[in-house]
């Protein structure tokens, strides 16, 4: 392909991925995930109650420190308790349904092949432990490099200049987009292609290297609707100066539904890209 044609394609990939929104049924595996995270997120919350505090208040005390527990300093927190509970449930949930949504968009961008929402699960189920070890590798990437970014680069991006953060923390999702991206199509080989781990990772950074462009923008785009949110909790003690803290779950709450939109978004490019360029559309 020329330049022009890959630009064109990459184009024609958005736009087909776009154009799937109008099938309702590809937002089950989104729907579910949303679900389950919401429910976290009220257990997270409600922390104090009898159901929850005494399993959750020890682990907040263990890995956060007493002084969180007391109001309103919990909500200053709460991001950062939520993500590291998002994490754990990613690997643990969070794997079937992606799994799960590129089997659905498999069968969407074949037109003669009809949507099999119970195969696809079963399918999903089936390639666990596959599925696990790539969430885990990816997974030991990812933070290790955004730990590097955030305590040798970011160190004098960090500190009182708004400018300065605004762009480390572009800079670190776009070189995160870099990383994601040498996984970005194991999942797929594993779900469609019926590779293992080993074989699905040489697979994606093999497709990477041959697309890198536009694989870096399938990924970086979609997650630049998120961006707002990682600003806005590391600045959470000025929200909570200037609001009810009870407005760091309703801002949690929209990341859980944007989040949704941009990973349909970023799961459904990527299937119809892995179609195409391994022949199987």
């Amino acid at each position: 392909m020329t330049i022009l044609q890959k630009i064109n394609f990459f184009f024609s990939v958005y736009l087909a991925g776009l154009k799937s929104f109008k099938k309702p049924v590809l937002y089950l595996p989104f729907l579910v995930y949303g679900i389950v995270q919401l429910l976290l997120l009220l257990v997270l919350v409600n922390f104090y109650s009898p159901l929850f505090s005494f399993a959750l208040v020890p682990l907040v005390k263990k890995f956060m420190g007493d002084y969180i527990l007391h109001y309103p300093a919990y909500f200053i927190f709460l991001p950062k308790i939520f993500s590291r509970a998002s994490l754990f449930l990613g690997g643990i949930f969070g794997i079937i349904t992606v799994g799960w949504a590129i089997y659905l968009f498999f069968c969407y961008f074949l037109a003669d092949r009809k949507i099999e929402i119970i195969n696809g699960l079963k399918l999903t189920f089936s390639k666990y432990i596959l599925l696990l070890g790539i969430w885990v590798l990816e997974t030991i990437v990812l933070l290790g490099w955004f730990f590097f970014v955030s305590r040798v680069i970011g160190k004098g991006f960090l500190e009182g200049n708004l400018k300065k953060e605004i762009a480390f923390e572009i800079f670190s999702l776009g070189t995160g987009a870099v990383f994601y991206g040498f996984f970005a199509y194991s999942i797929p080989a594993i779900i469609l292609s019926g590779k293992n781990i080993i074989s699905s990772l040489v697979l994606s950074i093999m497709i990477f290297r041959r697309n890198f462009f536009s694989t870096y923008f399938f990924v970086f785009l979609p997650n630049l609707l998120t961006f707002p949110f990682s600003f806005l909790y590391r600045r959470a003690p000025l929200l909570l100066s200037k609001f009810n803290p009870e407005i760091v779950s309703l801002i949690l709450v929209l990341q859980i539904g944007i989040t949704m939109v941009a990973n349909y978004i970023l799961i459904s490019v990527i299937t119809r890209f892995y179609l195409y360029d391994q022949g199987l559309d």
